[in-house]
């Protein structure tokens, strides 16, 4: 019996002075190359605030790390740009509710342990739970079971957030949309344990394909989603290159029978006028683009938005031009969709093979200011 929870009197006594075990607490556009976390002790983990200094979001320190200490040299580059924002699984809003007031130096509380361990605060009808005992449950709630990527809640949780910064910082977003081909034959021929690596499969080959600051996510049975983060126009055609040769090289026998994976790809990018059109229409252009590449033998379409004015200028001109062939068999079809002051116009392109890599920057902000918290101590009584 030990080990069972029960409730205690305690007493939370505020003070101001700075404890060795407090958060860092950083404002959401901090870029990870910003925070030295070489040396550091204390918590184990980052709160992340909002503009108007709410807290918004938790990070754990060692993902930071592990992220600036790829092994990829050209990656370890990339996280350093990346707001912190973008490691928060969690966003706190701002929902009208408010947690108990602290009015004096002390309050009373109801301290809940599990043997001799802390394992949450009860204040004030409110109830405070270990942030380290709930972090798995939280994790679980937005992943998805089979394929450990993110699921639909998160991802459309970080599209809409991706939309607003990309408005701020004046760089892009990109919706790649992945639906695997004849996959009810699949389950309906090798069975649904087979089904499931083949998803599994197209998984990893996702992740691969993209960069690993970009979003992948399970959107729903065989369809699969990321979004391609501040790439220039033109550049998505290489993590959708880079996706159909991996999916290629996906293999799956049964009793020696190969089972034939294959998919059709639909990409959409958007450069410019976030705030006139919503992150809905981005998706609906990607998923019209995956339905022209299932109703033809061309299994990859994309379409961008941008400007005949969007700087740099070469891009447009990148985008009328000539690129060598993804493969001889199955080229990369185009949609160019470029807005001017007078007329829409759409034309159709074969893309070509391009060696280049993606390598965006997103702008360090000006807000990267630090905020301070007041630490309290709770003695059990």
């Amino acid at each position: 019996m030990s080990d069972a929870l029960r409730a205690e009197a305690a007493v939370i006594q505020v003070s101001s002075q700075k404890s060795d075990d407090a958060p860092r607490v950083v404002h959401r556009e901090t870029l990870l190359g910003e925070l030295d976390e070489t040396g550091e002790s204390g918590s184990r983990y980052i709160l992340v605030a909002d503009d108007d200094n709410r807290i918004m979001g938790v990070v754990r320190r060692s993902e930071i790390a592990r992220r600036l200490n790829a092994d990829n040299p050209f990656e370890r580059r990339r996280w350093q740009s990346v707001p912190i924002e973008t490691m928060s699984k969690l966003s706190f809003t701002n929902d009208g509710l408010r947690g108990p007031s602290i009015r004096k130096d002390t309050l009373n509380c109801s301290a809940i342990r599990e043997g001799d361990e802390l394992f949450g605060l009860a204040v004030e009808g409110d109830l405070f739970l270990s942030w380290a005992r709930l972090e798995s449950l939280f994790n679980a709630a937005l992943s998805d079971p089979l394929t450990g990527l993110m699921n639909r809640l998160a991802y459309e949780r970080r599209l809409a957030e991706e939309w607003s910064r990309a408005e701020r910082t004046k760089t892009s977003v990109g919706i790649v949309i992945v639906d695997l081909d004849n996959f009810k034959g699949i389950n309906d021929t090798f069975g649904h344990a087979v089904g499931d690596e083949v998803l599994v499969q197209v998984a990893r080959k996702l992740e691969l394909s993209m960069r690993s600051y970009d979003v992948v996510a399970r959107f729903g049975g065989d369809e699969f989603v990321a979004l391609c983060l501040g790439c220039a126009p033109g550049d998505i055609q290489i993590p959708v290159s880079r996706l159909r040769s991996g999916l290629e090289e996906i293999q799956v026998n049964v009793d020696g029978e190969p089972v034939n994976v294959s998919a059709s790809i639909g990409a959409a990018v958007r450069h410019h006028n976030f705030l006139e059109s919503p992150s809905a229409d981005l998706f609906t252009a990607a998923d019209d683009c995956l339905y022209r590449a299932k109703k033809s033998s061309e299994r990859a379409w994309k379409i961008e938005f941008t400007t005949q004015n969007e700087q740099p200028p070469e891009a447009v001109a990148r985008e009328r031009c000539d690129i060598p062939a993804v493969d001889s068999a199955e080229p990369l079809k185009t949609l160019v969709y470029q807005k001017s002051d007078n007329s829409d116009s759409v034309m159709n392109q074969h893309n070509q093979n391009t060696t280049s890599q993606i390598e965006c920057s997103r702008p360090a902000t000006e807000n990267a200011s630090q905020h301070s918290v007041v630490d309290a101590s709770a003695t059990i009584t």
